[in-house]
């Protein structure tokens, strides 16, 4: 089966979450994290995302993790899991996700969300040189 190349790093578009952008990053030992801005979300702080992703030939799924605190009263209110599936071809990637969220003891808060996922990888080395 041929695997495709989802290592690296990725600038990704989230189309209805609180905030669209995030940079993803794909490690070959099949751990994953997303980031975005912390502010991108008005109600709630969110940490990184941390997960695992797995391939079977151009398609890849996956989930990570990432804990909540509500802004107005500085608590933790628990944590968001985001499960993903997307199709690599070359350079970008298009699928979807759907999030969940759960408070401290595990009972679901709300969700699942699913949205439209796509991605392009970030390559450094293909930059323009800096004046």
């Amino acid at each position: 089966m041929n695997e495709p190349d989802i290592t690296g790093v990725w600038e990704v578009i989230i189309e209805d979450a609180p905030f669209r952008y995030h940079v993803m990053t794909f490690h070959a030992d099949g751990t994953m994290l997303q980031s975005n801005p912390d502010l991108g979300n008005r109600t709630t702080s969110d940490s990184n995302g941390m997960g695992t992703w797995r391939a079977d030939g151009t398609h890849v799924s996956g989930a990570f993790v990432e804990f909540t605190v509500d802004r107005r009263f500085r608590e933790s209110i628990g944590k968001g899991i985001v499960r993903f599936a997307l199709d690599v071809d070359g350079d970008t990637f298009a699928g979807s996700a759907s999030a969940t969220f759960y408070d401290l003891s595990g009972a679901p808060r709300g969700g699942p969300s699913t949205s439209r996922m796509t991605g392009r990888r970030f390559d450094a080395l293909s930059l323009p040189p800096q004046p």
